[in-house]
């Protein structure tokens, strides 16, 4: 019976484990690539914040403890969703991708830089994302926007913007 249990539990987290191990990316353009290709026709976008290396993670979580964020349903008493409020890689409330390009990675040991340009509906975005590498895997540092309409760095704009989101 105890040997059942266990082939059970085995057979449980093996699955998870290759769902943890699906989350890792050797290439910093396959970073990108993957979460890009969660704004495909039909895609479902995740927590932009599981793409976040430590340093970022850090960031964001001193922020949302700041509550330096504010929307309506923060500010309506709502329990605090990091979706509803702000996405560096898709700031737009809706979206309709076209034109994306992902450029090729600019990397020097452990960090790399890849440009990103698209349209969503009819307003142009560019990118800069910058990503580090730990213990094998590569992982979103921070990201700058760059394009003609908004201009922002993200640990920026977690720690010190005084107009908040």
């Amino acid at each position: 019976m105890r040997l059942a249990i266990g082939v059970l539990a085995l057979g449980l987290l093996l699955p998870m484990a290759a769902g943890q191990a699906a989350d890792t990316f050797s290439d910093p353009k396959a970073l990108v690539t993957a979460i890009f290709a969660g704004y495909g026709p039909g895609q479902q976008a995740g927590d932009p914040t599981a793409y976040y290396s430590p340093r970022l993670k850090l960031l964001f979580d001193q922020a949302v403890e700041n509550k330096v964020f504010s929307n309506d349903q923060a500010m309506a008493g709502q329990e605090f969703t990091p979706a509803a409020v702000f996405n560096p890689f898709l700031p737009d409330a809706s979206a309709l991708l076209f034109d994306l390009s992902i450029g090729e990675p600019a990397t020097l040991d452990d960090r790399s830089v890849i440009n990103v340009s698209y349209h969503n509906f009819d307003h142009p975005r560019l990118l800069s994302i910058a990503m580090v590498r730990q213990d094998g895997n590569w992982l979103v540092d921070d990201v700058a926007s760059m394009g003609s309409e908004d201009h922002w760095l993200l640990s920026w704009a977690l720690t010190a913007d005084p107009y908040g989101y």
